[in-house]
């Protein structure tokens, strides 16, 4: 499986992305992977607007292909599930 992961927004706003391969992921965040995947709306849960005021959150794109399927799930930093979380923290320190 391949996994893309866009972050946008921020102070600067500047996009940043990368670009893995499932296979490359610890098993942890395998397990949690298949959880995202199995979830029907694995960004969203409860949508929650971010604060009032806040300029600078952190909005997220995740592709995920394996074969001919793509999921592409978008969502801000305040309403992503908490395998979500945990993917993205390992991505932005181990491949930046």
């Amino acid at each position: 499986m391949i996994i893309k992961i866009e972050r946008s927004g921020g102070i600067t706003g500047i996009l940043r992305s990368n670009v893995l391969n499932s296979k490359d992921l610890p098993i942890t965040l395998r397990s949690n992977l298949k959880k995202i995947i199995e979830n029907p709306k694995p960004g969203s849960g409860p949508l929650r607007s971010p604060p009032r005021g806040a300029a600078d959150y952190y909005t997220y794109k995740i592709s995920i292909k394996e074969g001919t399927k793509e999921d592409i799930m978008e969502f801000n930093q305040y309403n992503m599930i908490d395998e979500l979380k945990a993917l993205i923290k390992y991505v932005e320190k181990n491949l930046e």
